[in-house]
């Protein structure tokens, strides 16, 4: 009569294995708590110790109990664990058999010989965090050399997934922001325009409106560029006013005689000539310019007006740019209307030309068009840490290596040591625009060894971010692929829907396995006979 388990727990409820014979044996037990009949014992190498066998997946695994008994006392660990393992027990077959990844527990059940627990470097971190939490083993007992592998999969899947969360809120569609389901003809209107305007796959006209709206951009900033190239420009007259009478010019009366003090530029390309006259954008410049104002105003109109929350909405980072890139011409155009005479007026002059620099945030206008721009930003917003370390290496060696050449060579050239900080920056970036050299013998090493650090400093960040790109480009690109592929999938489902449902139903009442129907047909054959 074999002891029941009561009799096998000690006062801290741990099971503790007593037989009478020398050498313990590792048993399953039974319902009613008795241990069973022992494991079939096969002797290794001449000896009566007995194996176990593991089936996992199909894959046969065996050890000695003397081997499973070392972690016994490990009461999270499931192979330890008589009560949990008598679920898997299959008496006819005499082994434990679990469906689990054998890969996996080839490194448990060495984890069980050794005590140290090794991974596959192949497996994803979260199957192999799955299969650890099943076998109740936890991350603390993976070993030091393969604990950075499986963590830099675990901090990939993190950082995969918040991009994820972030792809549509913080940038494509400006927050997210839905229009709620269409009820009635406003509601299926606002969704309509809300679809054509944020979504290229929506339609055929969606994808032109795209295309569309990307030219527009382009046109924008190729006008912002070209106002102040002297092939774009047109001189006014000597001594006559050169007066705006649209959005992005200012006006000013400019004289040989009497030139700007404040600054020799003007607004939408304007620019003073050492002659004294004024060089004007090409007026087609200008209607060029408020055609692609009077666009981005509808479009940034018609998005608030079919966002659910716009609250949310102007406050997204897309809308906020959107909103920066057209403010200044009407603000330009309300400055021009009420001050006619800008001769007097140098600060409001310099402040048109802060405004006329608000016109390149419409570069971001293409981050919705273009995800590689998106993703750009993403992962330098994502590696905050590692350009924030950069910058510290950076600031280090700046002030390190200007004070020693401040130091160690010609005073005349390095007349302070915030004057060396200019050229600690422009050698650690290995720019070296060559106004400041050092000159002698020792200042050259101390230069030589600010461009060795520098290439360090870089070398040891840019490698992060460029992998962190490469990863949330390539994770973007499938999302993206999937959603097509989810869509097509969605389409030829609804075109099939009601044949589908009375498949899947009949098929559903009457569907078995072919080894149920083997097993049935070789019952049927016994009883025949």
């Amino acid at each position: 009569m074999h002891p029941s388990i009561e009799d096998l727990e000690d006062d801290n409820n741990s099971v503790i294995f007593r037989e009478s014979h020398m050498e313990l044996q590792l048993k399953p037990l039974m319902d009613n708590g008795d241990l069973a009949s022992p494991l079939p014992s096969t002797p290794i190498n001449g000896s009566a110790e007995a194996r176990v066998t593991f089936n996992v997946g199909g894959v046969t695994f065996q050890t000695s109990e003397k081997t499973l008994l070392k972690q016994v006392n490990n009461k999270n660990f499931l192979l330890s664990n008589p009560r949990n393992l008598i679920k898997y027990y299959d008496e006819r077959r005499k082994e434990y058999f679990f469906d689990r990844d054998p890969e996996v527990f080839r490194s448990i059940l060495n984890y069980w010989r050794s005590g140290h627990l090794h991974l596959p470097s192949t497996m994803c971190g979260l199957q192999v965090e799955e299969e650890l939490k099943f076998w109740g083993l936890k991350e603390l007992d993976i070993e030091p050399c393969c604990w950075n592998n499986y963590n830099t999969w675990m901090q990939t899947i993190k950082a995969l997934k918040k991009v994820e969360r972030d792809r549509d809120p913080a940038y494509l569609h400006a927050g997210d922001i839905l229009p709620p389901p269409p009820s009635t003809k406003y509601q299926r209107l606002k969704m309509l325009t809300w679809k054509i305007l944020t979504d290229p796959s929506f339609s055929v006209i969606a994808q032109v409106y795209a295309y569309f709206s990307l030219a527009v951009v382009v046109l924008s900033i190729f006008s912002f560029c070209a106002s102040t190239h002297k092939l774009f420009q047109i001189s006014s007259p000597e001594g006559i006013n050169a007066t705006s009478l649209v959005p992005g010019n200012v006006s000013s009366t400019i004289t040989p005689n009497n030139t700007f003090q404040s600054n020799n530029h003007s607004s939408h390309g304007s620019r003073v000539s050492k002659s004294g006259r004024m060089a004007q954008a090409h007026p087609a410049l200008v209607i060029i310019d408020i055609f692609c104002l009077a666009i981005f105003t509808a479009e940034y109109l018609l998005r608030l007006a079919c966002a659910k929350n716009r609250l949310k909405f102007v406050i997204s980072v897309i809308a906020v740019l959107d909103l920066l890139a057209i403010l200044p011409d009407y603000i330009e155009f309300i400055v021009n209307a009420a001050h006619s005479d800008m001769n007097a007026h140098h600060a409001i002059i310099d402040f048109m030309q802060f405004l006329r620099l608000m016109r390149a945030f419409r570069i971001f206008r293409l981050i919705r068009r273009v995800p590689g721009l998106w993703i750009l930003m993403y992962t330098l917003k994502a590696s905050f840490k590692e350009l924030f370390l950069m910058l510290v290496f950076l600031l280090v060696g700046t002030l390190l290596f200007s004070s020693v050449i401040y130091f160690v060579d010609d005073p005349d050239v390095f007349i302070s040591i915030p004057h060396g900080f200019w050229w600690a920056i422009v050698t650690m970036t290995t720019v070296g625009y060559g106004d400041m050299t050092p000159s002698t013998a020792l200042g050259q090493v101390v230069g030589s060894v600010t461009a060795v650090c520098g290439v360090l400093i870089i070398g040891f960040t840019i490698p992060s971010l460029v992998n962190s790109f490469i990863t949330y480009f390539n994770h973007i690109e499938f999302i993206v692929q999937k959603e097509r592929l989810l869509s097509a999938d969605a389409e030829s489902k609804n075109r099939v829907q009601v044949q589908e449902e009375t498949h899947t139903n009949s098929t559903g009442m009457y569907f078995e396995f072919p080894h149920h129907r083997a097993d049935v047909i070789t019952r049927s054959s016994s009883l025949k006979r």
